[in-house]
């Protein structure tokens, strides 16, 4: 953790999502991507066999309604980024580099990815925070856990521990985003929230909370106290797991 970066919450912008929800419909029913549907287009459009390799055969399901040449391009994706997980957490500047001109790909599978990541975010609002550990390691997976630079967030709760809000509170590269306690703290009374819980990703992808990871939430939790709001843990987001400090009692 180090430097405090803006503090911003990203969201897929509202026109963009309208202009590809044509496409994202195509992609998905009830949150799932329909490949089985995207086999038989190719089959009938190509008239050949569809891709059988695992990755390959799926990713070409999903851009079989969206490219001319959806297997060439699903190659093309697998070798920039090597497996499905990475094209799903990748940045959008980094998908956009592999467009070429005219491909309107991009803008769906955003589309799609914003869809199912607000689709988990609903599983955690159902709950009290925290109760449903499984949904909140998978949201933050999805939402953190594959970028390329450290992100921190906290979840704010009401007394019964029901999310009011979700908010970035600082961002940068790896070992260098250091938590602004008066930020954190003033956000949560602003709210009212008497909950919280923070949490960040290593883009290294060990989810190992580090030596400075661990005193500066042990600085956080006298403070919390001090102002009567409960830290209930600090969870920390790799590629593939979360480790909470809490149940590792570290703090």
């Amino acid at each position: 953790m180090g430097e405090l970066g803006a503090n911003h919450r990203r969201g897929f912008p509202p026109a963009a999502r309208s202009a590809c929800a044509p496409r994202a419909a195509r992609l998905c029913h009830n949150g799932a991507v329909a490949g089985l549907a995207g086999a038989n287009y190719y089959r009938h459009r190509h008239n050949g066999p569809f891709p059988t390799d695992g990755a390959h055969h799926h990713l070409t399901a999903l851009m079989t309604p969206l490219s001319a040449e959806p297997n060439e391009l699903a190659g093309r994706l697998l070798h920039r980024f090597g497996s499905i997980s990475a094209i799903s957490n990748a940045d959008e500047a980094d998908l956009r580099e592999c467009a070429v001109h005219g491909e309107h790909w991009v803008e769906a599978l955003l589309a799609v990815r914003q869809l199912l990541h607000d689709g988990s975010r609903e599983e955690i609002v159902r709950t009290r925070l925290g109760d449903d550990r499984s949904s909140l390691d998978r949201y933050l997976i999805q939402s953190i856990g594959g970028l390329r630079h450290e992100r921190m967030i906290t979840i704010l709760a009401d007394e019964a521990g029901f999310v009011i809000s979700e908010e970035t509170i600082a961002e940068g590269q790896e070992g260098q985003v250091a938590l602004s306690a008066r930020r954190l703290f003033s956000r949560a009374l602003a709210l009212d929230a008497r909950q919280m819980l923070i949490a960040h990703n290593h883009p290294s992808g060990d989810a190992t909370p580090s030596n400075t990871d661990i005193r500066q939430t042990k600085e956080l939790l006298a403070q919390a106290k001090c102002l009567g709001v409960t830290l209930i843990d600090h969870l920390v987001v790799g590629r593939r797991r979360v480790i909470s400090m809490r149940k590792s009692r570290l703090i």
